[in-house]
């Protein structure tokens, strides 16, 4: 009877822990909508949402989710979203990706090692060319963001961070992404 109890707490944990993932995910996308909305009018930024803002939970589309138009650049914004934390993104291409969950491991692996499980490879279709103008930068927006991010570049694997480049993107966390339009606001850029 106590392993069957310890059996529904162990599922109920598991299913809760999957609900607490989607509302964060949820709430963080909200979030930065609106706050990226007050940083659009504040600073007379055109945004546009060409797609909703909730379709990249379940598919990627060669629509981007939201543009941003700043002075002569446009910025083409396509949410990925990592709702597990432990999540780790590589991009072996400009097509095709990897996305896996990485656990530590703190008592069988030396200190900052991880193994890593469960590996899903996915598609990021190329953008619609009704898009692509002459100033656009097409702009892969993690959030909520993974542990890690990286691509492979120049033959050698490299790590992705805030206004990090690779094969014609942009790779930002929402975060990195705000401040850099607050910056180019203030005359910083």
């Amino acid at each position: 009877m106590k392993i069957l109890i310890l059996c529904y707490f162990a599922v109920a944990a598991v299913i809760l822990k999957g609900v607490y993932n989607w509302v964060r995910a949820i709430v963080l996308r909200l979030t930065f909508i609106s706050r990226l909305g007050r940083i659009c009018r504040k600073n007379g930024y055109e945004l546009k949402k060409p797609r909703n803002i909730f379709a990249s939970f379940f598919c990627l589309s060669p629509k981007p989710d939201i543009t941003v138009k700043v002075g002569g650049t446009e910025y083409l914004i396509r949410f990925i979203t990592c709702r597990a934390r432990k999540r780790a993104y590589h991009f072996a291409d400009h097509e095709w990706f990897v996305r896996a969950m990485r656990l530590n491991l703190l008592f069988f692996l030396s200190q900052g090692e991880s193994l890593t499980l469960f590996r899903k490879l996915k598609r990021l279709p190329p953008i619609d060319r009704e898009y692509l103008t002459e100033g656009s930068q097409v702009v892969l927006l993690f959030n909520p963001s993974p542990v890690s991010i990286t691509f492979t570049g120049s033959n050698r694997r490299e790590t992705g961070a805030d206004g990090a480049y690779f094969d014609g993107w942009l790779i930002y966390s929402a975060n990195g992404f705000k401040k850099l339009l607050e910056q180019v606001g203030s005359g910083g850029i």
